[in-house]
């Protein structure tokens, strides 16, 4: 995964060299993670957070029709799960999951142009992360929420963290584009185990649950046409 992160960010520098539009993206995010896992006796509930992402965006048109566009951003991601273990009568805890990411995303877009000078523009593509810090809180599902456990030191070692630091995800969004302005709403969801191999989530697990993490994007953008 670290060589596709090595490959995606050179063929990223050198798509940035003949970009056509070069600019600004900004905007929140929900976000959420998904937990799979063989243990009966458990249960993880997700519950979604509020991220938000920054960077620079990049585009080239192939024609008036059809280009490719890149992003390299700072994505932060907050996320919450119930966790429990009912049949052992175990108190229910609450969970926080707060992590920050280099993301890189390629998409393949058309466009279709509108009344006004308009475009809606449909874009899709592989994304290429990589973690750079994260921090966990745990507490008992009392009235108190006073913390039992808290983690940040080594959240992405290879041996001893919690997440993996490397992830693959898909992006499909829609962009409404208006001269150098563009809103977008994109879906964003990762494909390999986010969880580290030897981490067992907050309850002993049997098995390492399989997880990954989605994120629903409202993008705002601003773009300057190098051709003008």
């Amino acid at each position: 995964m670290k060589r596709a992160l090595a490959i995606a960010c050179i063929a990223f520098l050198a798509y940035t060299a003949q970009a056509q539009k070069l600019g600004i993206v900004a905007g929140p995010s929900i976000d959420y993670g998904l937990l799979s896992f063989n243990e009966s006796d458990a249960y993880i509930t997700p519950t979604v957070g509020a991220g938000l992402h920054v960077g620079a965006h990049f585009e080239m048109d192939v024609s008036n029709r059809w280009g490719f566009d890149a992003q390299i951003t700072y994505q932060f991601r907050n996320m919450y799960w119930t966790v429990g273990y009912p049949s052992l009568e175990v108190i229910e805890s609450k969970f926080h999951r707060q992590t920050g990411y280099l993301d890189v995303p390629f998409h393949f877009y058309v466009n279709f142009p509108l009344k006004k000078n308009f475009v809606l523009n449909m874009f899709g593509g592989p994304v290429f992360t990589c973690g750079l810090h994260g921090h966990d809180w745990g507490w008992e599902n009392s009235g108190h929420k006073k913390p039992v456990t808290e983690k940040n030191d080594k959240f992405f070692d290879k041996d001893k963290g919690r997440m993996v630091r490397c992830e693959f995800a898909m992006e499909l969004g829609l962009a409404l584009k208006w001269k150098n302005y563009q809103g977008r709403i994109s879906y964003q969801h990762s494909i390999n185990n986010d969880n580290n191999n030897s981490y067992k989530f907050t309850l002993p697990l049997y098995d390492t649950p399989y997880m990954t993490c989605g994120q629903v994007k409202l993008s705002f953008v601003y773009v300057f046409d190098l051709r003008r």
